[in-house]
């Protein structure tokens, strides 16, 4: 449930929002009175699929990037922190001290973290350009 909250956290305040806006909409006085039965269930459940799904894909990812490191693939993961090292670093299990913990690469030549779902495989393996 933990993992669930950090991963689509953003997304169930949005959807929250959302379903302000739609109960405060279809109860008005100038729209038709059952509006708030007919529509606020399905926009609920329209957000609710699109949040299950959301998740559901990005955990497939997840699992995926964490297979793919362990198998000595590269792995690109998105840096939005600091600039200075680039939009994007390169994670290789076999370079720069790179090992998983938890949801997280972490490496002691980087000062931070980058979690798992921020992160994808590199389309061009090594093996690749040989």
């Amino acid at each position: 449930m933990k993992d669930f909250l950090i991963l689509e956290g953003g997304l169930l305040i949005i959807s929250a929002f959302i379903l302000l806006i739609t109960a405060f909409t279809t109860t008005r006085s100038y729209v038709a009175k059952d509006s708030f039965i007919r529509i606020f269930p399905v926009v609920f459940v329209f957000l609710s699929l699109v949040i299950a799904w959301h998740y559901q894909q990005t955990t497939d990812r997840m699992k995926l990037v964490k297979e793919e490191f362990e198998n000595g693939k590269i792995i690109i993961c998105e840096n939005k922190t600091s600039l200075t090292m680039g939009r994007s670093v390169l994670v290789e299990k076999a370079r720069n001290g790179w090992s998983v913990d938890g949801f997280f690469f972490v490496s002691e030549l980087y000062p931070r973290k980058f979690h798992i779902s921020r992160c994808v495989v590199h389309l061009v393996q090594k093996e690749d350009l040989k």
